[in-house]
């Protein structure tokens, strides 16, 4: 039996006919907490008639802040991706509902500093957020060289530029899987904030700032899209253990939260969200089944290698600042006592080597609390 969901008596008094309120369950109604709420007027005052960079714009949170980019009328919207294929879909998509954005799209990786100083010359962004990243735990795993290539050094290469062209803000796109990391992905994020973290005791004009958040409903390659095709096609779910939770947001609340927290930015924070209580995988799971009415079980197949059983937003709670918004908090991170820009030589050496055994030790010697 497929269960759909019928609005609220408020609509149903302005509105009686029943049929026009049956809807389809949403990714959202899964979450188990209301939508978060943002400052309409600090986003107006940070996006509107400025030059806006958004790299790895063509992915899930990528296309997402694009689309609530568009909104704040942008002066001008410069989109950067690999990926040229969702990067023309996605410029076809903005183009047909805003045909006033002045908008282009760049296909360059984040790996190639020349282009980047190339376009930031060319286009003198005020404000970048970069989700381009590698961030798939089991594949970066086995590919860590490429993790550091993309993720640390693709950073480095923003950041850089950020700073050498003047940018207002630059806001890093970080996850929870930087707190205490377990998977090399997390630990060259948490290297990604070490940057951010560097260039803000250089005392920087530009403001760096990262925004760190939970697992995101209906990204690509997340759990919502995988467990929808397995129920499709009549096979098992495949959860890795019983216990495994994970805190999670829709598409729409992880870019509200980055632009927002962009917005109130002063140089170094690394933001928060208060993302309720986490979800287990396997109540997600069986919630899928039982609302698609699907005639399926539950496989349970193991932690992968890097795999946390519960994620952590933050080092200590205690240590967490309330922000203008109650949903929003800075935590604050004890910094490093060697700068990363001291180990860019000796990992550009091991990666180049392909030196896996090599590769981890130094990334442990970087980030301590790393424990893959």
């Amino acid at each position: 039996l497929k269960i759909k969901i019928l609005g609220g008596i408020h609509d149903l008094v302005i509105d009686q006919n029943v049929e026009s309120h049956i809807r389809e369950i949403q990714i959202e109604d899964l979450l188990g907490r209301r939508p978060i709420e943002i400052n309409g007027k600090e986003i107006t005052k940070f996006i509107q008639e400025k030059v806006i960079f958004v790299t790895g714009g063509a992915g899930s949170i990528g296309s997402e802040l694009c689309r609530q980019i568009s909104t704040y009328h942008p002066k001008h919207l410069v989109i950067i991706d690999i990926n040229e294929n969702n990067l023309y879909l996605l410029e076809l998509e903005l183009k047909r509902k805003y045909p006033y954005l002045q908008l282009v799209s760049e296909v360059c990786s984040i790996r190639d500093l020349h282009k980047l100083e190339i376009l930031f010359e060319k286009y003198k962004p005020q404000v970048l957020f970069h989700a381009a990243a590698h961030k798939h735990v089991p594949l970066m795993e086995h590919n860590p060289e490429e993790a550091i290539k993309n993720n640390v050094f693709g950073t480095r290469n923003i950041a850089a530029c950020a700073e050498a062209f003047g940018l207002e803000t630059m806001v890093l796109i970080s996850t929870d899987k930087a707190v205490n990391p377990t998977s090399f992905m997390g630990a060259t994020k948490r290297m990604c904030e070490l940057i951010i973290e560097e260039y803000t005791k250089k005392h920087s004009k530009t403001k760096f700032c990262a925004v760190r958040f939970g697992n995101v409903l209906g990204s690509n390659g997340s759990v919502i899209p995988i467990f929808k095709q397995l129920i499709q096609e009549g096979k098992n779910l495949t959860v890795t253990h019983k216990d495994i939770n994970r805190y999670f947001m829709t598409i729409p609340e992880a870019a509200q939260l980055v632009i927002e927290a962009g917005s109130f930015g002063k140089g170094g924070e690394i933001f928060i969200l208060d993302m309720g209580e986490p979800v287990k995988i396997y109540d997600l799971a069986k919630d899928m089944i039982r609302l698609s009415g699907a005639n399926v079980g539950i496989d349970i197949v193991g932690l992968r290698p890097g795999e946390k059983l519960y994620e952590e937003l933050l080092y200590d709670v205690n240590k967490a600042v309330k922000t203008k918004n109650n949903k929003i908090f800075i935590t604050q991170v004890e910094a490093n006592e060697k700068a990363i820009s001291s180990y860019y030589s000796k990992l550009e050496e091991v990666v180049f080597q392909q030196n896996v055994l090599e590769i981890r030790k130094l990334v442990q010697e970087i980030v301590k609390e790393y424990r893959g």
